[in-house]
């Protein structure tokens, strides 16, 4: 009889010492958790009568279809936009400059997400309006920051955009509109040696820069485009505050817009760092 009183009160403890740890395990899961500290990093330009475009191809137009109230009586605000696939910050589909090459709406999405790796060139830049992003530019940086992974996206950081968008004559070479501005370009680029390597040495998942061309200004066939896309690579041009992304530990997002049988498209890109 004593055993049974002794059990049944050992039941009651145990009963109540479940109970209060299920209420206290309650009250530590409603308790705010710590944030991660996470920094989202805006990298394109918005688009606007601003925006820098390539000389030959047509700007970015927005004009207002209606802005105001209605017969019914409530707001109704809308907007007709139109504008070349290559001008701001924008991508390049490998159609771009490959025959069979994929298009934007071919190329799945995870594809354009990866780490984000920036080589800084801007004081040779500085030096040199058309500077060639070189081999031993990118053994500099992986002496500080070990070899660049498989799927990066490489960044070219020369500071022209970056410090000058959109002031076109600083960015361009020129301010000038249509075939007459082409030999008045002047702007640095990647060297075709460079793309080659990063390609089959590292394979990479793209480029980028913060310029209107992966190709520098004074290109006449446009060799890197070539190199790139038969490779079946991607371009990000026009990016936009490299001066905040660090030389590594970033991801890169590009979000292009889905354009059907695209060969580019307008772009939202920002870093998580």
């Amino acid at each position: 009889m004593l055993f049974l009183k002794l059990k049944t009160r050992l039941r009651t403890i145990e009963n109540y010492f479940i109970f209060f740890t299920l209420i206290f395990l309650f009250f530590l899961g409603c308790r705010p958790q710590p944030q991660l500290k996470v920094k989202i990093l805006e990298m394109t330009y918005p688009f606007d009568e601003n925006s820098i475009y390539w000389p030959t191809a047509k700007p970015f137009q927005l004009s207002k279809v209606f802005w105001g109230k209605t017969e019914g009586g409530y707001w109704y605000a809308s907007n007709e936009f139109a504008a070349s696939e290559h001008g701001g910050t924008h991508v390049d589909a490998p159609v771009h400059f490959a025959d069979g090459g994929r298009t934007i709406d071919q190329i799945p999405l995870e594809e354009w997400i990866g780490p984000a790796v920036k080589i800084d060139v801007t004081s040779k830049c500085s030096a040199d309006r058309n500077y060639l992003l070189q081999i031993d530019d990118v053994f500099e940086w992986e002496k500080r920051n070990g070899r660049i992974k498989p799927g990066s996206w490489v960044i070219m950081y020369t500071g022209l955009g970056t410090v000058h968008y959109p002031d076109k004559k600083a960015v361009l070479g020129t301010d000038k509109s249509g075939p007459e501005a082409l030999p008045e370009l002047s702007f640095p680029g990647f060297s075709p040696e460079v793309t080659e390597f990063l390609i089959k040495e590292r394979n990479i998942k793209g480029i980028a820069i913060d310029t209107p061309s992966i190709d520098y200004g004074q290109s006449k066939d446009f060799k890197v485009h070539q190199i790139l896309c038969k490779a079946e690579k991607l371009a990000l041009e026009n990016i936009a505050n490299l001066d905040e992304l660090p030389e590594k530990g970033a991801i890169l997002y590009v979000i292009p817009m889905l354009i059907k049988n695209g060969t580019g498209a307008p772009a939202r890109v920002f870093a998580i760092l």
